[in-house]
């Protein structure tokens, strides 16, 4: 059985005070990776059928056949006893869905079926990012079909980037499918919480800027993003920094602006030793579940990709990130940043390579925010053009050719700077100082937040005080990081079930001999990141005379007083 986290009950709560307050209209959910989606649509899929005043049918929409499968798992363990049909061709199942409570499908095999999939009461569309601002498309096809079934359908959508592509709300706009964010659960949330795994950048040397590349639709035209970054020299220097970098890490995925481009890259990761695989759209999709298996097991290394792995790829081992296309889509940003970091065992963050200018012109991507749309009487200024330097006529910045005369236009030469670039993917980017350890002492606590005791540790070093909180009574990672925490700091594998408990073994063991901490001083609250135990010195190999007296030991801090 699921548990929901208190932060998915909260937002739910959210939601259903919106549909309270508002008798019209689409929300929608605003929830980042690792927010848990699928779980949240679960909860909603069970009330609806059983938990309202009268049940009601619900239609969960979903783009491909990786999120089909991920909420089909949810609401079958959330949703016990529900009736649930499916309608997808990718996932082989076309099911009689008139008698379900709950149909989930992608969205081309219902829009081709919309009118005749019946009565629904509610609509949720997982990345409703992808719904078009104007009235066309899948999705709108899909909805106006239903509604021909029922006018009063409602809408929810849910995403973790509530923005198209450049960055405009999806609540603007005249053609508007949604009317208001209802609840959200932002990555600072789930970063706090330990939900998230953060994003470590590591500058590299070679850094491609996007200037001067032609934008259309709010992201750069990839074909010549290719020209600019697909050279052989630049792919060879690229993927020797991500080797020579990612050395200690064991799932990498490389983000390529082309096919061709994913390709080169591939080969150059494959000379220097690396198990490599290249996936794209046009991967058959037996390969590409195959290679995604193979990467899961620890077979492939890296994937290059274009683009594809944005959405419904689910590894959270994935410990390096290579960005080698740049993008002024925050959207594509959020989601290629968010692939790095779901929370696992087997790592303690991601690691961020970008050899592009992206992350310095986007800022921090848990600070990504949409805007509002610009007005057409505001917008000023002429299209972007190149003139012909033999005949003189003007033509697109993206023209290969003169539209006159046919003379080529030289390719744009790739702007690289050789510096590392020190733009932070993360707000409060890490400042990190060292403390030497005087005094260590614990207490239990109870979270205001959570309303859940803590162990609170606090490292005294002269005047200053440091605190390291330990979830030890909180669930999943939380709790397994408090516990691997706990061994290191105490020497000894206890896995107490309560606070108190911990409390109890403390007493009795105290902790190892810490010199030092490494304290992050941008955090509020100036968070302890990592200790170094004090080296011990073996005496059992000297004779009596050269051991050195108790007092000296104590005196040159080998030794604390008892």
């Amino acid at each position: 059985m699921i548990q929901l986290r208190p932060y998915q009950s909260d937002a739910i709560g959210q939601l259903y005070d919106w549909f309270g307050s508002n008798k019209e209209g689409n929300p929608i959910v605003s929830a980042c990776v690792g927010a848990g989606k699928s779980v949240m649509i679960a909860k909603i899929c069970k009330d609806a059928a059983h938990g309202f005043d009268k049940p009601g049918r619900v239609l969960v929409v979903v783009p491909s056949k990786e999120l089909a499968e991920q909420n089909h798992e949810k609401i079958a363990l959330l949703g016990t006893g529900l009736r649930i049909g499916i309608m997808s061709a990718s996932m082989g199942r076309k099911d009689y869905i008139h008698d379900k409570d709950v149909v989930l499908g992608t969205v081309g095999t219902l829009a081709k079926r919309a009118e005749r999939l019946g009565f629904f009461d509610l609509v949720l569309i997982d990345e409703c990012h992808l719904v078009s601002r104007i009235d066309a498309g899948m999705y709108r096809d899909l909805i106006r079909g239903l509604k021909r079934n029922n006018h009063a359908l409602r809408v929810i959508g849910w995403t973790g980037t509530p923005f198209r592509g450049n960055g405009i709300w999806l609540t603007e706009g005249e053609h508007r499918l949604f009317s208001d964010i209802a609840a959200r659960i932002t990555m600072q949330d789930l970063l706090k919480l330990s939900f998230l795994s953060p994003l470590r950048v590591s500058p590299p040397v070679i850094r491609i800027s996007g200037e001067g590349v032609t934008v259309r639709n709010g992201d750069y035209i990839v074909s010549q993003l290719a020209q600019r970054l697909d050279k052989p020299e630049i792919t060879k220097k690229i993927a020797g920094e991500i080797y020579e970098t990612g050395k200690d890490r064991r799932k990498w995925l490389v983000f390529c602006c082309t096919v061709e481009h994913a390709e080169h890259m591939a080969v150059e990761l494959k000379s220097l030793g690396v198990a490599c695989a290249v996936i794209s759209a046009n991967t058959p999709k037996a390969e590409r579940a195959e290679t995604i298996r193979r990467f899961r097991a620890g077979n492939i290394r890296a994937i290059c990709n274009v683009a594809v792995l944005t959405t419904g790829f689910d590894v959270p081992e994935v410990d390096l990130i290579a960005l080698v296309r740049n993008t002024k889509s925050p959207v594509l940003y959020t989601q290629i940043a968010g692939r790095g970091m779901r929370i696992s065992p087997h790592k303690q963050d991601c690691l961020w390579l970008d050899f592009t200018d992206t992350t310095a012109l986007l800022g921090p991507v848990d600070e990504i925010r949409g805007r509002a749309e610009t007005k057409k009487d505001e917008k000023g200024g002429k299209a972007p053009f190149k003139i012909c330097d033999l005949c003189g006529t003007n033509n697109s910045a993206g023209a290969s050719k003169c539209k006159e005369c046919n003379k080529p236009f030289p390719e744009p030469a790739p702007k690289i700077n050789t510096f590392s670039s020190q733009a932070s993917i993360l707000s409060g980017t890490p400042r990190l100082e060292t403390f030497e350890v005087d005094e260590i002492s614990y207490q239990s606590m109870m979270s205001r937040q959570t309303g859940m005791p803590y162990l609170k540790i606090t490292f005294r070093s002269a005047f200053d005080f440091f605190h390291l909180n330990l979830m030890l009574e909180h669930d999943g990672y939380p709790r397994k990081k408090a516990l691997q925490q706990l061994k290191e700091l105490t020497g000894v594998p206890m896995e107490p079930s309560t606070v108190a408990t911990a409390c109890i073994w403390l007493r009795d063991s105290g902790f190892v001999d810490i010199e030092s901490i490494t304290v992050d001083m941008a955090t509020k609250w100036k968070n302890v990141i990592s200790w170094k135990l004090r080296d011990k010195v073996d005496l059992s190999n000297l004779s009596t005379d050269q051991q050195p007296s108790l007092k000296q030991l104590i005196a040159t801090g080998i030794m604390g007083h008892q």
